[in-house]
């Protein structure tokens, strides 16, 4: 895997997550159960932690973290995906 913070012309920051054939294959073969964690602190000092998951279908997705979603979470669901 690789990160990288890098700042665009406009000013705005970009997090880069680049994930090898492996990792992607980690994440095919194992949904829902494949984390990848990158600290923020590691990555130019960001003021949160992020992580990457898989899983079949964005249902299964918002389904395995249903109960972690509360009022203040922020969910962005592509236009294009909602029926």
């Amino acid at each position: 895997m690789m990160k990288a913070l890098l700042t665009k012309p406009d000013g705005r920051t970009v997090l880069m997550i680049g994930l090898s054939f492996r990792n992607l294959d980690h994440f095919r073969a194992e949904p829902l159960d494949t984390f990848i964690t990158i600290d923020g602190s590691d990555t130019g000092g960001l003021p949160i932690d992020v992580v990457i998951f898989s899983g079949r279908t964005e249902e299964e997705l918002a389904e395995a973290f249903a109960d972690r979603i509360g009022p203040d979470t922020k969910l962005h669901i592509d236009p294009r995906l909602r029926s």
